[in-house]
């Protein structure tokens, strides 16, 4: 399960454990192109922290779904010339 907030400056994703083995991840998308990944940390009573890119996180969706390898992600905008996908990898 997982919920989404548009605030008017970032998206957040909270998705939840439903097996209780780990904690919630919270996924901040922030407009800049900034990604905040965090989980809250009990033992320290604090929220542990991971900032990526925008990029760094389509490499890691794109590398889920990829044989062993090495490759770029290339972002392009969508358009009536062009409807196709928003990334590709090579």
């Amino acid at each position: 399960m997982y919920t989404l907030e548009f605030e008017p400056d970032a998206s957040i994703i909270v998705s939840l454990d439903e097996t209780n083995l780990c904690d919630d991840i919270e996924m901040v998308l922030a407009d800049d192109g900034i990604v905040f990944l965090r989980q809250f940390e009990e033992e320290m009573n604090s929220h542990q922290l991971i900032t990526i890119t925008y990029q760094q996180l389509l490499d890691l969706f794109a590398a889920m779904q990829s044989p062993e390898g090495a490759y770029y992600v290339e972002r392009y905008i969508k358009s009536d010339r062009n409807p196709g996908p928003t990334s590709t990898t090579r």
